[in-house]
């Protein structure tokens, strides 16, 4: 998937059964692989986002074309960039690939300079797939990659972000987090002497300020616009602008990257009489610069990179800015978005095609979604309760939200996205996001 969310996909379920308390975890046995096909199909592995099964068969493909082109892909969406430039930038030339294969390098390539933030060359390179290669894409990824690529041409002069920490950048920064009117996660951070609340946001692929909020920091808004999908399905158009410096405890992070949207796609209208404007969103490329980052469930965030690391991982895989975890659920590996702006964990059309035996009793009804653009209504399954397996920790999901049908959007790729529900379920949840490794904490029994 490859796709710059930059809205809060922030849910809530009009269900008098939303659970309060954390879900129910305990430990168990890594179960064993099931035998790897003996023609594995790599491409399939890659576009249907199943890495696990990726890095298993490629053990198993002897050197060549193929396995350097899987094997950069596999090193974009797990952070190792020199890597993936090396594997990946001869075959951008090669005029022997298919229409897809070339889009799957093409896309990658993007990926990798956007996290490097050389934002001209991933503007150059998506120039050059959406021109040259749009055979290669799906209707939703050409619309997608189209999207991308003019919010691109918004930073082609951006400089680079950069962090730096101040004499106390040994210690991680440890910052109290609260709950907002809509139960999101926020910290307290300082830019142009202005402390405001920003919402914690892994799922948010860049900063997002509203244009009120803007306008108090002083900030130049860029001539061009361009739109984006939000959590909610919605078209937005917003501005780019450029935040020189914003402090998160110890760490300063220069030249970040915010997406200024109007007042009017980030207000929130709730039970209550007073709309809620959303005024500022921490996305993914701030919490990369941290390279270490922990939710905790007694409410403090934690990051940096001599944050000490203990206990199992897993993998995380990165399709473009989003985070995905690879949980077991069935016994089968699939891939689920960590959304930290999300109050629930919700599943997608994929469970409810794989697993439909789960839900042939259970209750249905409305959801209700809110984030950039305004709110949403589907209607979706209610799944009692789930479990799914995250570095050998079983976690059990209650009252899940199932789509019934496909949202047409990239969302359509993921089992889910796993929200504040699973953050709540342990005493903490760490994102090695410079090593691509989660970890979560102890059980809260």
């Amino acid at each position: 998937m490859r796709t710059i969310r930059p809205a809060l996909s922030a849910i809530f379920l009009l269900f008098t059964f939303i659970p309060t308390s954390p879900a129910q975890t305990y430990t168990i046995q890594t179960p064993s692989h099931s035998p790897a096909s003996a023609k594995p199909d790599l491409y399939s592995e890659a576009v249907t986002l199943h890495y696990d099964d990726l890095t298993r068969d490629l053990t198993q493909t002897p050197p060549g074309f193929e396995h350097d082109l899987f094997a950069g892909v596999l090193a974009d969406r797990t952070s190792r960039f020199d890597d993936a430039l090396r594997l990946l930038t001869p075959l951008a030339s090669d005029t022997t690939l298919s229409p897809t294969r070339l889009a799957l390098v093409l896309g990658s390539l993007a990926d990798i300079h956007i996290k490097l933030f050389h934002y001209a060359q991933a503007s150059a390179l998506y120039t050059r797939l959406l021109t040259d290669d749009p055979a290669g894409l799906s209707p939703i990824l050409l619309k997608d990659d189209q999207d991308d690529a003019d919010t691109l041409k918004l930073l082609l002069t951006a400089p680079p972000q950069t962090i730096s920490f101040n004499a106390l950048g040994t210690t991680p920064i440890d910052l109290p987090t609260h709950a907002d009117p809509l139960g999101s996660i926020t910290a307290d951070l300082t830019a142009h002497n202005l402390t405001t609340p920003w919402i914690l946001d892994t799922g948010a692929n860049f900063s997002v300020v509203s244009e009120t909020f803007a306008h108090q920091l002083g900030l130049t808004l860029s001539t061009g616009i361009a739109h984006t999908q939000g959590a909610t399905g919605a078209e937005n158009p917003f501005h780019a602008a450029i935040l020189d410096t914003l402090t998160i405890g110890t760490a300063t992070v220069h030249n970040v990257v915010l997406l200024v949207l109007p007042d009017a796609n980030l207000t929130i209208r709730t039970s209550k009489k007073k709309p809620y404007v959303l005024p500022a969103i921490l996305g993914y490329p701030v919490f990369q610069a941290l390279g270490i980052i922990r939710f905790t469930h007694n409410h403090h965030f934690l990051a940096g990179p001599t944050l000490p690391l203990t206990g199992n991982s897993s993998p995380i895989y990165m399709e473009k800015l989003n985070v995905l975890f690879s949980c077991r659920t069935h016994d089968h590996p699939r891939p689920f978005l960590f959304d930290s702006g999300a109050n629930a964990s919700t599943f997608f059309v994929p469970y409810a095609r794989e697993f439909a035996a789960d839900l042939l009793h259970e209750q249905q009804g409305t959801r209700n979604g809110y984030g950039a653009g305004g709110t949403s209504t589907d209607q979706v399954y209610v799944l009692d309760h789930a479990d799914i397996e995250l570095a050998n920790r079983i976690v059990d999901l209650q009252h899940i939200a199932v789509f019934k049908n496909p949202q047409n959007t990239l969302a359509d790729e993921y089992e889910g996205a796993l929200g504040r529900d699973l953050i709540n379920s342990l005493d903490s949840l760490t994102l090695d996001l410079t090593h691509a490794r989660v970890y979560p904490g102890k059980p809260r029994n």
